[in-house]
């Protein structure tokens, strides 16, 4: 009979609630039991206490070690995280960890924002990574990659360690239904490859046509979208003001914009345009300036569709077209 082993999970949670679910999912398909902070609320010395039986029986201790160190237990002033890691070695209990790549990092912080980051104990945390990445360690960047690690790890560990499980045996395990299972999370994670190597390459074909100066044609128009303006009823033909996003208003007075214009004796709409429209596109070269001296006192700019403009603004009447 194939004997279960009890691992234990330990990480921040908030921020890696995904990644913990990859890591136990892994753990079920393989036929152990996992075990972790979902059995407890940490945050006092008895609750700690029973956090350290249960490492102590466990077979198996795995970090999963994202961008936060976690919360501070006030006695040691260490993480409970950290604070788990040191006593699953302290007892020699056969163990790993699983670090996030900084790409996968990088993109949990713009989707989630900073709460996905150390903030107030950067230095205690910096220091529990380079421990962590001292000793037996793997990195990842998808869920694929965590249950392939973790079905590796296992198989690693059973076959250096002598492990009680949960069932006394002297049978020569089975593993072949594990090790199907990380064939098969192998080709996943290289179908996984062949469709991000495909998409850098259509990225690269298209990058080329949508770069307007130092921005993608997708990140302006995000920008343009966002910001919202009110043309006054003067300047409309509804006879009250009407809320626009600034790509529209771009759009509508691209052909004020092409003649040029200007707010020094101006009519009210060129004042308009240059007061709220103008400072914008200027931040993204799509006008430009062209300076005329009056006299010796007065000096005039007028403004107009730079080329990178008419470029942006092709781009955005294809995609109308669509």
């Amino acid at each position: 009979m194939k004997k279960k082993y009890q691992i234990f999970v330990s990480s921040t949670y908030t921020d890696l609630i995904d990644e913990r679910q990859s890591a136990v999912q892994a753990i079920l398909r393989a036929g152990h039991i996992p075990a972790g902070m979902e059995l407890f609320s940490a945050g006092d010395k008895t609750q700690l206490e029973i956090i350290k039986k249960w490492i102590q029986e466990s077979d198996i201790y795995v970090l999963i070690l994202g961008g936060r160190y976690g919360s501070i237990e006030a006695e040691s002033q260490l993480a409970y995280t950290e604070i788990e890691y040191r006593y699953a070695i302290e007892l020699g209990k056969p163990f790993f960890s699983l670090i996030m790549e900084d790409e996968l990092l990088n993109a949990k912080t713009k989707q989630f924002g900073p709460s996905v980051l150390e903030l107030e104990n950067q230095n205690k945390y910096q220091e529990f990574k380079k421990t962590v990445k001292s000793k037996v360690c793997r990195f990842f960047n998808n869920s694929t990659e965590i249950k392939l690690s973790v079905l590796e790890s296992i198989m690693d560990i059973q076959s250096q360690s002598q492990l009680v499980g949960w069932i006394r045996s002297d049978e020569i395990q089975d593993n072949s239904q594990l090790l199907n299972l990380i064939e098969d999370l192998k080709n996943e994670k290289e179908d996984l490859m062949e469709e991000v190597k495909k998409l850098e390459a259509l990225t690269k074909k298209t990058k080329h046509n949508n770069q307007i100066g130092e921005y993608t044609y997708e990140e302006i128009k995000n920008v343009l979208i966002k910001k919202k303006v009110v043309v006054p009823a003067s300047l409309n033909t509804t006879g009250k003001d009407v809320e626009l996003e600034m790509i529209n208003l771009f759009y509508k007075y691209r052909g004020l914009l092409t003649t040029g214009v200007t707010n020094f004796l101006s009519n009210p709409t060129q004042i308009y345009i240059c007061n709220t429209l103008v400072p914008t596109l200027l931040n993204f070269n799509l006008v430009e300036r062209i300076s005329h001296k009056k006299n010796t006192t007065y000096e005039t700019n007028k403004f107009f569709i730079s080329a990178l403009g008419n470029k942006f603004l092709s781009l955005f009447e294809l995609e109308k077209v669509k």
